[in-house]
């Protein structure tokens, strides 16, 4: 390895430890705060709701956070990600407006979301995603987030509410989502010269 790679392998495990690995330990945290509050009071709809939405920050933030680290994983490999790459990595699209380039959001529904992070951070490594999105954890991780929507944007009183049902789908769906999670690691990390895992 030449300096030129030292530097750029340095630059993908800086931004793997500190970019990545760090703040998922956070977002976990919150999760597990959340978790314990409610185990404490299980009746409370405060904790519940709090719950749901930690669970759905954890996934959410972890997506935003390996489009962070793509593009230079990208660069360290040596591949080329296209336009509707960075579309997804940067949530942006460039449109020309009277012959001035301009961007705008570019949001994803999280399925999508989901799918194509993975799908573009495993190109960025060069290998293919071995997700399984047809399995029911990623369902309940999908409704989870239709709930979350719901909570964040309601109609009425009663969309306040989080049921038992709700709060087990979060939990089977966030543990897809990390198993999932997991394994894309994996899969990437066995392609860097330096391992992936917290220190």
């Amino acid at each position: 390895m030449n300096a030129e790679q030292k530097r750029k392998a340095n630059e993908v495990q800086k931004k793997f430890r500190q970019g990545l690995l760090q703040a998922v330990a956070v977002l976990d945290s919150d999760v597990n705060f959340a978790l314990e509050q409610w185990q404490k009071a299980p009746d409370s709809q405060f904790w519940r709701r709090t719950l749901l939405r930690c669970c759905c920050a954890s996934a959410e933030g972890t997506l935003s956070l390996l489009k962070q680290i793509t593009p230079v994983c990208a660069e360290f490999f040596g591949v080329s990600l296209t336009d509707s790459d960075m579309k997804i990595v940067t949530e942006c699209r460039t449109y020309i407006e009277a012959g001035v380039t301009k961007t705008k959001p570019a949001f994803l529904p999280f399925r999508d979301n989901l799918k194509e992070t993975f799908k573009v951070f495993a190109k960025a490594h060069t290998v293919q995603p071995a997700v399984n999105c047809s399995t029911p954890g990623f369902a309940d991780l999908c409704e989870t987030f239709e709930l979350r929507n719901r909570l964040m944007h309601p109609k009425t009183v009663f969309d306040l509410e989080v049921n038992d049902k709700a709060l087990d789908g979060a939990d089977r769906g966030l543990k897809w989502f990390k198993e999932s999670l997991v394994q894309l690691l994996k899969d990437c990390g066995e392609k860097l010269p330096f391992s992936t895992k917290a220190n």
